[in-house]
């Protein structure tokens, strides 16, 4: 959502926004580096770009991945960046005095679509006629899983969005979002209902709480997340909630107000990530919880809600991960029917514990293991006989 909201905020301080960089005389690019995947696909977006810049334009790069792996982009680009993933650095970088916290936008702005040319490293195949065909099936194939497999969608004009947080409050040892981050910050508990009033206003019925670690949220409040949901869901109306990025250890830590609020029939859908099936795995993530534990919370909010759609993310590859300990993750997919899952394959990113675990999975053990839990997660039925799966390509 930073990106719509930087959009509406430069539009508040007089600013007009292209559709394309032809007009342009500033380029903002909101750059992930959430893994090495999504740092190549940035990389080579900024390339593009670069490529059909006039001589009097100017790109800024901002996000997650200047303050990640600024190395690895200077290594690429040489131009202005916004040292700070939050949108008051980015304000600083412009040079506007009017601040940036009062704008806010309720929708999640344009994704630079991907081409052949900015196909992320794992997707380039180069030379030969035969290597640029796949290189094209391969990008096709992106794009049907995203329109196929990925039916509750990250960007959705039906859904209201709405930021509650930025920043976490957990320690898990393969994520450097936090680090670009930093602590949990929440928006104050009135604002938030005020915009939820909005969305209703406006006809909306659909409602996505999103942030960084959105379980934490209301820790520098004096409240907490179970709060906010008390609020929402008392409110007058048809409409449903949908809770992104829930860490397990908030869900445990709330359960019986959860299941309580579960029973208003508002919460729709919750994302709870598992990562892993192996409790030794967990362990050195910094997850806190067992696998043991995460099953019965999850069993508990099947029988509490049966309606209630359930997501988790696994990763493919952590450091040390034996082959036993990947196949418990295979059956954790067995053993819980889950709507959708997420396959990520392990990305060591800078500044993190797990870049320095050892010893590190091989390369061509991760990509197995990633397409093994692919294949088991597009074939498992949930028993509402759905198949769904976003393939988690960067």
């Amino acid at each position: 959502m930073d990106v719509a909201r930087a959009e509406r905020y430069l539009v508040e301080n007089g600013w007009t926004i292209n559709a394309g960089l032809e007009d342009a005389d500033l380029i903002l690019f909101n750059a992930c580096g959430r893994s090495s995947k999504t740092e190549s696909y940035s990389i080579g977006i900024i390339k593009e770009i670069q490529s059909k810049m006039r001589s009097d334009q100017q790109l800024i790069v901002w996000g997650c991945l200047p303050k990640i792996d600024l190395e690895g982009l200077r290594k690429e680009y040489g131009g202005q960046v916004s040292l700070g993933s939050e949108l008051p650095e980015l304000q600083k970088t412009l040079g506007l005095q009017t601040s940036i916290d009062g704008s806010f936008a309720n929708y999640l702005g344009p994704v630079w679509p991907m081409s052949k040319s900015n196909a992320p490293d794992f997707l380039r195949y180069e030379g030969s006629r035969v290597s640029q065909t796949l290189k094209r099936a391969a990008i096709c194939w992106d794009d049907y899983l995203n329109s196929r497999f990925n039916l509750v969608r990250s960007k959705d004009p039906s859904v209201f969005y709405i930021k509650i947080s930025t920043g976490c409050m957990n320690k898990c040892a393969y994520c450097a979002v936090r680090l670009a981050r930093g602590r949990t910050r929440s928006k104050p508990l009135e604002r938030v209902v005020s915009e939820f009033k909005l969305g209703l206003q406006k006809g909306y019925r659909k409602f996505s709480l999103m942030g960084t670690d959105p379980g934490s949220y209301g820790v520098d409040l004096g409240c907490n997340l179970m709060d906010l949901l008390w609020e929402l869901t008392g409110l007058e109306g048809d409409f449903r909630i949908f809770l992104r990025n829930f860490h397990p250890g908030y869900v445990k830590k709330m359960q019986s107000d959860f299941i309580e609020v579960l029973k208003t029939k508002k919460i729709k859908y919750v994302e709870i990530a598992s990562e892993s099936g192996s409790n030794r795995v967990l362990n050195l993530m910094n997850r806190n919880y067992t696998i043991e534990e995460y099953k019965r919370l999850v069993e508990t909010l099947r029988v509490a809600h049966p309606p209630l759609i359930i997501r988790t993310q696994v990763i493919a590859g952590f450091p040390t991960e034996t082959e036993e300990e990947f196949e418990q993750t295979l059956k954790l997919l067995d053993d819980v029917a889950f709507d959708y899952v997420e396959v990520y394959e392990f990305s060591a990113r800078p500044g993190t514990a797990a870049a320095v675990m050892e010893p590190q999975v091989p390369d061509a053990v991760k990509r197995q293991r990633f397409l093994r839990l692919y294949r088991k997660a597009v074939l498992n039925r949930t028993p509402r006989k759905v198949k769904n799966i976003l393939l988690n390509r960067m």
